[in-house]
């Protein structure tokens, strides 16, 4: 077979011609690009949740804030580049429903106001999605509470408040950071 000169050669051959130059700088150029997801909001609201308790006189809107802390992470606020934001509704109630998203700041300052969004009646499975270029928008970055408006369209026929159908709500957010921006 082979000696073990042979051998030896063959393997230096192998060695040395499969090899070139490593080019370190390229290191330099090399960019970490995270993605996180969180949760924003989840509420499930039924006709009842529309009439008020007091005078059980049907409402036309519900609203909430809510606090949205994921801001407050340094990391964050200094390397986001893009948020995607992800809405995903089922609506059993025979309604149409608008709905009216917005970020705020800790004083109440509209940081970014999403499109409305039109829900229909019996929807199951309604997405909505939005991507914000926090480059072209830095005051995101300052978001501390979330507030979602619920309308009701058409208010008339009223709605029942012993009906037991849903409006379900969940709502995320993919952050994009840039650790080289």
């Amino acid at each position: 077979m082979f000696t073990r000169n042979g051998l030896y050669f063959i393997v230096l051959f192998f060695i040395f011609s499969c090899s070139e130059k490593l080019d370190f700088s390229q290191l330099e150029d090399y960019r970490i690009t995270p993605e996180y997801t969180v949760s924003l909001t989840y509420f499930k609201v039924t006709p009842i949740r529309f009439f008020n308790p007091t005078t059980g006189v049907q409402e036309s809107e519900r609203t909430d804030v809510t606090d949205f802390k994921v801001f407050e992470n340094s990391l964050l606020r200094n390397h986001l580049v893009k948020v995607d934001f992800d809405v995903k509704i089922k609506n059993e109630i025979d309604k149409d429903f608008t709905l009216e998203i917005t970020f705020l700041d800790s004083n109440s300052n509209v940081t970014h106001r999403f499109q409305d969004i039109k829900v229909s009646a019996s929807d199951l499975n309604f997405e909505f999605n939005e991507t914000i270029d926090v480059t072209l928008k830095p005051s995101l970055k300052n978001t501390s509470k979330v507030k979602i408006r619920v309308k009701i369209n058409n208010p008339n026929p009223p709605l029942s408040p012993s009906d037991t159908s849903e409006f379900e709500f969940k709502s995320s957010a993919k952050i994009y950071i840039d650790t080289g921006a």
